[in-house]
């Protein structure tokens, strides 16, 4: 009886777990991450703001950007013709989010981008291990803030180690707006 009462609560444990999984984010094998072209893409300024501070982020994180900038807000049932508004939008992925704003024609405006246990760039931590001889990284986290046509702000927030020792660090970069340079033709 007692075996039959444990085999039960295990079993139910289970289902209850299995029940709460949720798909945040529906992706497929492909890296497809945009790069510049010569054709215009609606969110372009919004996927380069990144590339010059930021060209180490993980694969999973350039795909969520690509998700938010692929996303069309001309599609979805809130989206209305006749108001001129903006609309926030979320982006999840585990532990990783974009908070998206869109201008009415779909472009985005503005996004605060949250993301754990991301890799430094190389000169950031070749900087800090020099300011902190002997510390190990290990935590390290990032938040990306950009508003169209200003330049993207970076924070990482990252744990150092030694011994029992552990200190939190905070640097900001900033990333240079790259405005569309190219003629138009007229």
């Amino acid at each position: 009886m007692k075996n039959l009462i444990i085999v039960l609560f295990i079993v139910g444990l289970a289902n209850l777990t299995i029940a709460q999984e949720n798909l945040a984010m529906n992706t497929t094998n492909k890296v497809n991450v945009h790069t510049s072209r010569s054709s215009k893409i609606q969110n372009e300024q919004y996927l380069n703001s990144r590339n010059d501070v930021a060209p180490t982020l993980a694969l999973g994180i350039k795909r969520l950007q690509n998700v938010a900038a692929d996303y069309d807000i001309t599609e979805n049932r809130i989206y209305s013709i006749n108001e001129h508004i903006t609309y926030t939008v979320v982006f999840e992925s585990d532990a990783n989010y974009i908070k998206a704003i869109y201008a009415h024609d779909g472009t985005i405006l503005e996004s605060e981008e949250y993301y754990e246990d991301v890799r430094i760039p190389y000169s950031l931590g070749s900087e800090i291990a020099k300011t902190y001889p002997g510390w190990s990284f290990n935590n390290s986290d990032c938040i990306i803030e950009y508003t169209k046509n200003e330049a993207t702000r970076f924070t990482y927030s990252f744990v150092l180690k030694k011994g029992t020792k552990s200190k939190t660090i905070k640097r900001t970069l900033y990333n240079p707006v790259k405005m569309d340079t190219r003629s138009t033709g007229m």
